[in-house]
């Protein structure tokens, strides 16, 4: 039976979810805001592609290193470290400095939204899900209240920005409101977190030692052995990379088919209202499926949107239909997000190396954010946006055939203990009723 939590375990809960939405916020809100930062920034496409490739490649080796410190350290003060250090680099951008100075702005970033925050945030949501006894239902919630705290809070900030004659200056404002929201939350993370992670063991973990006292160094060549583990790699690697690139860039795609600057920025504004709904959604599906199952089903249906979204003629009267399918799209962006680390549980990942297998899958799912910006700028200046978008769309079907490969050789090899978590997730259900 699942036990009642106490008020500090779902504040805990509340600032992982609102805390990942705002922490991530202005590294990616290109689909609402794209030319303006390139206005704002005086820089080309492909110098805005570099700035996110500086920030991807410093992520890519910072998400394996906050495993490292999610399996060792308490959380307090890496969610305190990271929420201020992100306000400060926000705020900072604010003031368009030089393009040098967004460099490091963009590298002091890939560290602070990794290295000491997303690992540790992922574990705690992990921890938090033994307490209510499901997993895989914490991380659909994870998602759906980030999402629904982005919906309501980014729409609101968008109808403003849309209020400012210059879009320069209301950029700064949607900036300078973030790095506020940020530095809220670095003060709440050091009074609902513990100095000690143990003190949340006791109360969580019904038993199981959160903590690795294995060496680093053996605990992720174990890891990497794991063959299961990789194709959780690779099943979460292709189906991120078709959300992430068609979300960062949903707006600016919308272009294409003759959309104005107003109707591009509430556009972009649709990952914020349909993610939480497809997130919620997982939440059902998954308990009868499994996440690994909702992974795949997902691609699938990925996949013929990517073929229509080549062949559809880029005019302004199919919109309407460009839009009906990114919705769709989005949906299922907000399922597959809600599940694409979980499947560690089918894995048969302890906890106590939850932090550096989440390190491992975000290293390399995420580098996809280091190279995708720095390739779309380039194809953006040099083919234009249909021709860009174009290729975009071929190279995102690729990326869909390598995450339903995957999903089927993993499924097959897990087959027993997949259906055996379904048995004991159902059992747990009914005695919670």
């Amino acid at each position: 039976m699942r036990k009642k939590l106490s008020m500090k375990a779902w504040l805990q809960f509340i600032t992982c979810a609102l805390g990942a939405f705002g922490i991530m916020y202005i590294l990616f809100c290109r689909a609402s805001f794209y030319d303006a930062f390139i206005e704002a920034m005086s820089v080309t496409n492909t110098q805005f592609g570099v700035l996110y490739a500086v920030y991807g490649w410093i992520a890519v080796v910072g998400y394996l290193i906050g495993g490292f410190i999610a399996d060792k350290v308490s959380p307090r003060w890496l969610m305190f470290v990271s929420f201020l250090g992100t306000a400060i680099c926000n705020f900072v951008l604010g003031l368009w400095p030089s393009y040098q100075v967004c460099l490091v702005l963009y590298a002091v970033m890939g560290i602070t939204t990794t290295v000491t925050f997303w690992d540790t945030m992922l574990k705690c949501n992990r921890i938090f899900g033994r307490s209510i006894g499901d997993e895989n239902r914490a991380f659909s919630w994870l998602q759906t209240v980030r999402g629904l705290g982005e919906m309501i809070i980014s729409t609101f900030i968008v109808f403003l920005f849309t209020k400012f004659v210059d879009m320069v200056a209301g950029l700064r404002f949607v900036i300078w409101f973030y790095a506020g929201f940020l530095l809220l939350f670095a003060v709440i993370s050091l009074f609902v977190f513990d100095d000690e992670v143990e003190e949340d063991e006791k109360e969580a973990s019904s038993g199981e030692t959160i903590l690795s006292t294995e060496s680093t160094l053996k605990q992720t060549i174990r890891l990497l052995k794991n063959p299961d583990l990789l194709l959780c790699v690779a099943i979460a690697f292709g189906g991120y990379n078709i959300g992430s690139c068609i979300g960062s860039y949903l707006g600016d795609m919308a272009g294409v088919f003759g959309a104005s600057v107003a109707t591009i920025a509430y556009i972009g504004t649709m990952n914020a209202w349909l993610k939480p709904l497809g997130a919620f959604c997982g939440s059902f599906l998954v308990k009868k499926k499994g996440p690994t199952f909702c992974l795949e089903a997902c691609t699938w249906i990925y996949m013929v949107i990517l073929a229509v979204f080549i062949f559809l003629p880029k005019e302004g009267k199919y919109l309407p239909i460009f839009i009906a399918l990114l919705a769709v799209e989005i949906i299922l962006t907000g399922l597959f997000r809600s599940q694409k680390f979980i499947q560690i549980r089918e894995a048969g990942i302890p906890m106590q190396d939850t932090g550096n297998a989440f390190g491992i899958i975000s290293t390399i799912i995420y580098s996809a954010d280091a190279f995708m910006p720095t390739f779309i700028g380039i194809w953006l200046d040099r083919m234009g946006e249909e021709g860009a978008y174009t290729r975009l769309y071929y190279i995102l079907l690729a990326s869909g055939v390598l995450t339903l490969a995957a999903s089927i050789i993993f499924r097959r090899r897990n087959k027993t203990r997949i259906q055996q978590l379904l048995m004991e997730d159902n059992e747990a259900a009914a005695g919670a009723e």
